[in-house]
């Protein structure tokens, strides 16, 4: 492998960590642990830690630009890309938690811009998509907006520990729910039938493997 490829390498071992942890509490010892590598060998690759939190945020901003590809694509049904839709929304809040976004607030505002501007993208993306699923007879007329910032806000307390013991559900059965319940908001009634929800129930397993 060149030093690109062993250096993404070693940044794929970090990326669950810094999915896990405040950038705050986490130096170069920890990473150089994480990566099982040694500190010197860290800074062969990496100049510093502030190179490793920009790889990450440019990791996360190409998740969204790829989210927008998908809503485009015509090759999937509306509503496949709906699916999508709700897939992209609950990882950009498993890897994107409320700590890690504060972190971003304090220490790197300038990240922390071209995060919500890749975010406001998607949002403009998925309002195109929505109207032409409208047009098409397969939507329901939805504000695009609201539809996301529900998305995010209901997605981020099932994902808090608290909420499974509150509510006694278990995770992978509150987010099917929430998944059902976006699905009746969107797709007209008359194609709910025709709906295969299998590919939503394998993605949250995926990504709640992933996780534990």
């Amino acid at each position: 492998m060149d030093k690109a490829d062993i250096k993404n390498k070693y940044f794929d071992k970090i990326k669950p960590v810094l999915r896990k942890n405040r950038f705050s509490q986490i130096n170069m010892d920890d990473m150089a642990r994480h990566m099982d590598i040694s500190k010197a060998t860290l800074y062969k690759y990496f100049s510093s830690k502030d190179e490793i939190i920009t790889m990450f945020v440019e990791h996360c901003v190409g998740y969204f630009t790829y989210a927008e590809s998908v809503m485009a694509d015509e090759s999937l049904s509306y509503v496949e890309r709906f699916q999508r839709t709700y897939e992209h929304s609950l990882k950009s809040v498993v890897y994107m938690p409320d700590i890690l976004l504060e972190d971003l607030k304090e220490a790197y505002p300038n990240l922390v811009d071209s995060l919500y501007f890749a975010q406001q993208e998607r949002i403009n993306s998925l309002e195109q998509f929505f109207k032409s699923g409208a047009a098409d007879g397969v939507f329901l007329p939805i504000n695009a907006k609201l539809f996301l910032v529900q998305d995010d806000a209901v997605l981020r307390r099932i994902m808090e520990p608290s909420f499974t013991i509150q509510f006694d559900l278990t995770l992978k059965n509150a987010l099917m729910d929430f998944y059902q319940m976006k699905k009746h908001q969107l797709i007209v009634p008359s194609k709910l039938e025709t709906v295969n929800d299998a590919y939503v129930e394998k993605q949250i397993s995926q990504i709640l493997y992933q996780i534990s």
